[in-house]
Formats: structure tokens, sequence, C-alpha cells
């Protein structure tokens, strides 16, 4: 609950910047005036925010505190997902969802390849195995407790780490690397 707290405060922090204290007392009238000159006042209410807000860009032309990151720091995509969900449609809200789901698996896939990597430092041998998903082990001879075929072992069990969509994510992404190369 508190990160839906800092989200909202976000756009209070944000809508505060741009209006006045005179426009947030209209904000508060605004459901004791008659209901005839509601849809006016509102009107009123929103053409006085963007006057505002139009002379306060001119007089402050630089970047707004607060409201940029930074080019060093990378963008929390996920954080940004759960931000919108506060103000999107339900559908809206199963879209952004499915991008947190894929962020996520790109972040697994991430951390594999970077664990794989690893490993590779420390086994080198562990570059000779064949990719996931090939049908054959290669093995010289009826050496079948090779190091390779250990080495393949470890492969399939990162592999059986992830989800069957994980898993597919990770092909996806394994053949169109391979069709790069090409």
């Amino acid at each position: 609950m508190a990160a839906k707290n800092e989200e909202a405060t976000n756009v209070m922090a944000f809508d505060a910047l741009y209006t006045t204290n005179q426009i947030q007392k209209l904000k508060v009238l605004l459901p004791y005036i008659e209901p005839s000159m509601q849809k006016h006042m509102a009107v009123y209410i929103k053409y006085m925010e963007l006057q505002y807000t139009l002379n306060y860009v001119h007089r402050h032309p630089f970047q707004i505190s607060g409201c940029s990151i930074s080019s060093d720091e990378k963008p929390d995509l996920r954080s940004l997902c759960r931000q919108l969900c506060l103000y999107s449609s339900p559908e809206e809200i199963r879209q952004l969802e499915q991008l947190q789901n894929m962020l996520q698996t790109m972040e697994t896939m991430q951390e594999m390849s970077q664990t794989m990597s690893a490993l590779q430092e420390i086994f080198p041998d562990l570059s000779a195995a064949p990719p996931f998903g090939s049908d054959s082990v290669s093995s010289t001879e009826g050496d079948t407790g090779s190091a390779q075929t250990g080495q393949f072992s470890m492969m399939d069990m990162l592999m059986n780490m992830l989800t069957p969509e994980q898993k597919t994510m990770y092909e996806m992404f394994g053949q169109q690397g391979a069709d790069q190369k090409d």
C-alpha cells in the first residue's frame, strides 16, 4: 500500500507544481456551486491551470527537479508499469501486466546468461556443450560419462528452473541471436 501512496504522491506533486492555492480553492468550492454552473467552473479552473502552467514553464525553462531520470540511471520499467496501472482501464492493466511479465522474463534470461558466462569462466569446456534443445549430445566412442555430458546436464538443470513461458522466450531470443550471426 505504501508504494501506491508514493506513486500517487508523484502525481500530486506534479499537480501542486502547476497550480496555485487560488486554483486549489476553486476546486474545493466546485461541489458547492450551483450544478448548472459546475461545468463552466470546471472549464475555467482548467483554463487557469493551463495559463499558469504556460507562464511557469516560460519563467522556468530549465529541467524540473525530480521529473526526469539521469542519463546514467536505468529506468525501472516494471515500476513504471505499476504506476501506470493506477490510472488504467482493466484491459490496459492486463496489457501492462503482460509487459511486466515479459520484462521479468528478460531479466531472468539476462541473469541466466551472466550465470552461464561465469560458469564458462570457471569451466572453460562448458562452451563446447551443445545448445539447449539440441537432439544429440556428441560423445566420443561411447564415453557416456564424459565431461561434456555433465556440462550439458548443468544447462538442462538451469533450463528446468524456467517456467514454460520463460523457456519459450529463451528459445525465441536464442533463435534471433543465431539468425543475426548468419
